[in-house]
């Protein structure tokens, strides 16, 4: 009896030293092949760094004495030579007139648009636009947007207005043609009351509209950057102007605008004649393709640069002073994490002389179908974190894609390696 107990116990102990080798094995294995994985994506990044220049045009700065201004179009919106700019009122009267003015030529407009078209208008037509109408103000109001309100307002009284010319007896008619003569009549007297208080602006030539003149516009002009140094840049920079005494905006002339400041002659990475990108980010938003035209002479270990482009002249016209970002250079390529480029030994046999070649090539592991399979890749940039690399062979059906799967995290990883 003591002897089957004995057996029993070594039978037990055998069988729970099997499974504590099989735990062991079991979880020594599991954390061997652990990965950690992430998807590679394409990306682009950018090399440069951020410069603080001037922007230059050619300006003609728009005069006038008075202390009421009413500017004609909008920033940035271009005029022809001739074209009113700018209203000048001698008293506030002038600017109560001109409201009264606005207000007639709208109620003059409505009526002319009822008449005109009040006899080729069905009806079921313009109910239904009337509706629309109606139910365009209310959800404007609804939400608070007043932007359009105005316009819209106009609109539905223009289409009442018309309905009553249409479907009204002639009594309704004859109404609303008396009141367009009764309106236009009010028209003249008001227009020739305010041609006594009031002078008009015109372009003097064809250009941009802009409703600021910053003093710049004669302390510096294109024609200054051929031979621009980097202390005049410096001054230009330091510079605090003030607008022209009664200015009233200005005229941009020239189709072409000019951005200038100064480089780092160490670390110089541009050439002349070549485009770049600059990143303005500031007062306005936006990247903007620009022709170095110019590097001037070497000075304090800076260098003067002047960048040209035709392109975004009315979106810029308020700026003057900005600090952009340089980019010298757009690498684009597959992004994977530090972690994931791994640099493994390779042998292979020449065909000719049958002897072994021994190199060692980069790439990263993929999983595919639960296994790792290693893509040979290049490295075209990188940084603290990642590095933007391709494939070596582009052709390739087994190349790295951007979408893989990569591994960043694990051991002992060979081709073939079933990791899942």
């Amino acid at each position: 009896m003591k002897q089957a107990t004995i057996i029993n116990k070594v039978v037990i102990a055998v069988l729970c030293l099997g499974v504590l080798l099989y735990l062991g094995l079991y979880f020594w294995q599991s954390y061997s092949t652990a990965i950690t994985t992430t998807y590679a994506f394409p990306y682009t990044a950018y090399q440069g760094g951020e410069i603080t220049g001037i922007i230059v045009r050619s300006e003609v700065v728009l005069s006038g004495s008075s202390q009421t201004v009413d500017l004609l179009p909008q920033e940035g919106e271009r005029v022809s030579k001739g074209e009113s700019v700018a209203v000048l009122y001698s008293n506030t009267s002038g600017v109560d007139i001109q409201q009264q003015i606005s207000d007639l030529q709208q109620e003059i407009d409505q009526l002319t648009y009822a008449i005109q078209g009040g006899t080729t208008t069905e009806a079921g037509v313009l109910e239904s636009n009337i509706i629309s109408a109606i139910a365009s103000v209310r959800a404007s109001a609804d939400q608070g947007d007043l932007t359009g309100l105005e316009d819209q307002t106009g609109n539905l009284r223009s289409l009442v207005l018309r309905r009553d010319y249409t479907y009204g007896d002639e009594s309704a008619a004859a109404d609303l043609e008396a009141a367009l003569a009764a309106r236009q009549a009010e028209l003249a007297s008001l227009t020739s009351s305010l041609g006594a208080v009031s002078t008009t602006v015109t372009a003097p030539v064809s250009g941009v509209f802009s409703g600021v003149a910053d003093g710049y516009e004669t302390l510096v002009t294109p024609q200054m950057l051929s031979s621009i140094t980097v202390s005049q840049v410096d001054e230009l920079l330091s510079a605090s102007p003030t607008a022209p005494a009664g200015s009233v905006g200005k005229l941009i002339t020239g189709n072409r605008w000019y951005f200038v400041a100064t480089l780092d002659s160490q670390d110089l990475t541009v050439r002349e004649g070549q485009t770049y990108t600059l990143s303005f980010s500031g007062d306005w938003a936006g990247r903007v393709e620009m022709t170095l035209e110019r590097l001037g002479d070497v000075s304090d270990g800076r260098v003067p640069a002047v960048f040209s482009t035709n392109r975004y002249l009315s979106d810029t016209s308020l700026l003057r002073v900005q600090t952009v970002d340089l980019i010298s250079q757009e690498v684009t390529g597959i992004r994977v994490p530090r972690g994931a480029l791994r640099v493994v030994t390779r042998t292979t046999t020449d065909s000719e002389s049958g002897q072994e070649k021994v190199e060692e090539v980069t790439g990263v592991y993929t999983v595919v179908a639960a296994q790792a399979e290693f893509q040979e890749v290049n490295v075209l940039y990188q940084d603290e974190d990642y590095y933007l690399v391709e494939p070596v062979d582009a052709t390739s059906s087994h190349r790295l894609r951007a979408g893989d799967e990569v591994i960043v995290r694990g051991e002992n990883l060979y081709d073939g390696k079933v990791v899942r």
